[in-house]
């Protein structure tokens, strides 16, 4: 009777949000898995509120105490000092007094304040990496083989596809997908390869109507990753900068030496000067530190022994660096600006310093940037002063496609068929100016560095940003 009553319940509950009904069982059943995401008109990430997320309740709990106690003492404990009346002082005396205790309520309050925020601060420090690292949403699970059915794997999608399991340099291994082009689509065309950095909260599975989308209207490879502590991906040493950094120069090492191998020659077709990275949110991040990286690797070997260089950037909804974002979500801390930097911040993430070292060494390379002015999440201010930094020194092709409707997580949607017209000729200039590049990257790892150019429209019409 407990089994039966305990399978109508979640057969009534799972029904309610499109699940089959589990088979009766004695075991203790499981929660409902709920995902905010629809399988048409979606979003190409699980929303996830910043401002909420990640901080224990025992934290904000023991710092709300504090604060309590501090009013509590402030506003109970000793007054302003009385002053000692002789006589015939009295009248001059009561017309100051007010004075005295309008300076002593503006003093304690000030002191409530400065150590309220304070006490904050300490707590988001202390949390940071809680609140910027989200592998399971609320409502969602870690693992994408715990989503819903269409969120789980490609094959939901009709899409072909390895599943992989990549060792990063410090032995962590993380998850990733490799959906590619079958030959018989390919014919005599070569591919280019994404690899899809994605953001903050979630797993790869709950990319996977995106990356159909990008399959089917690109006509492109995706390799996408889970970072560590993410999906199926390994723990690691836990979620840092460092360590996202250490999983997608891994992944990037993988796609090249598969490539140089012939690993997937029977399966699809690709070439290592057809390597683009694409990061959305804190991707976009990962994707321009690791091109920095390369870049350096490059100059410092002379080319020689070096990983390849991708042919460039595609950049959508990403921020300039982690304290503005801080500034952005927490707007407290704007007065605090001078304090989010190492050591309490423990990962800046900081884009603009990555990107300017990119435009001044490096010519030969093509950027995109997508922007949502709907963003509820990074301001797109903060994409204009990217593509601020690219036009010091402009790449080779360099577009900048804004769309009025997209926010966030959604401008793939959003913008509708004008996103993937634009896409689709960024895409079309990368390969125009191939030829070009190739040469010019000859020229780069020889001579060890780009020569500076001042900031002029030397570019032809494919540099130019729409």
């Amino acid at each position: 009777q407990g089994c039966r009553a305990q399978g109508a319940k979640a057969r009534k509950r799972l029904g309610a949000i499109g699940h089959p009904p589990p088979p009766c069982s004695v075991s203790r059943p499981r929660p409902p898995r709920v995902v905010a995401m629809s399988t048409s008109g979606g979003k190409a990430a699980p929303d996830v509120d910043l401002r909420a997320q990640g901080g224990s309740e025992r934290s904000f709990v023991v710092g709300g105490l504090v604060v309590v106690g501090l009013v509590v003492y402030n506003f109970i404990g000793p007054g302003p000092p009385e002053s000692i009346v002789q006589d015939g002082e009295e009248e001059a005396i009561q017309e100051a007094q007010w004075l005295t205790w309008v300076m002593w309520f503006f003093f304690r309050l000030v002191q409530i304040v400065v150590l309220g925020a304070l006490i904050l601060l300490a707590v988001l420090v202390t949390q940071q990496r809680k609140i910027i690292y989200v592998p399971a949403p609320p409502g969602t699970q870690r693992s994408p083989k715990e989503n819903p059915r269409m969120y789980q794997s490609p094959d939901a999608w009709g899409l072909p596809y390895e599943d992989l399991m990549i060792e990063t340099e410090d032995g962590t291994k993380v998850n990733a997908w490799l959906i590619y082009q079958p030959l018989s689509a390919c014919k005599d065309q070569v591919p280019y390869t994404l690899v899809y950095f994605h953001g903050n909260a979630g797993n790869i599975g709950h990319r996977l109507e995106n990356i159909r989308d990008m399959h089917d209207k690109l006509k492109v490879n995706i390799l996408i990753l889970d970072y560590r502590g993410y999906g199926d991906s390994e723990d690691g040493r836990g979620c840092t900068q460092k360590g996202f950094i250490m999983d997608a120069l891994g992944t990037y090492r993988f796609l090249v030496e598969s490539i140089n191998s012939g690993k997937y020659a029977a399966k699809t077709k690709m070439s290592t000067d057809r390597i683009l990275l694409f990061g959305r949110s804190i991707g976009g991040a990962v994707a321009i530190k690791v091109m920095a990286d390369l870049l350096r690797e490059s100059l410092d070997a002379g080319g020689k022994g070096a990983l390849p260089l991708p042919a460039g950037l595609i950049l959508e909804n990403t921020f300039t660096a982690l304290r503005d974002m801080a500034v952005q979500i927490f707007p407290f801390l704007s007065v605090l600006k001078w304090l989010l930097a190492p050591p309490l911040l423990y990962d800046p993430w900081d884009s603009t310093d990555s990107l300017a070292f990119l435009t001044k060494r490096h010519e030969h390379w093509c950027c995109c940037l997508l922007s949502g002015l709907q963003d509820e999440i990074v301001p797109p201010e903060q994409m204009t002063a990217l593509h601020g930094i690219l036009k010091t020194r402009r790449p080779k092709v360099l577009k900048f496609f804004r769309f009025p409707l997209g926010g966030h997580n959604d401008t793939p949607t959003k913008g509708g068929a004008e996103y993937w017209i634009s896409f689709s000729k960024f895409m079309a200039e990368v390969v125009a100016t191939e030829d070009e590049r190739r040469e010019g990257l000859k020229a780069l790892t020889a001579d060890g560095a780009a020569p500076a150019k001042a900031d002029e429209e030397t570019s032809p019409e494919t540099s130019k940003a729409d």
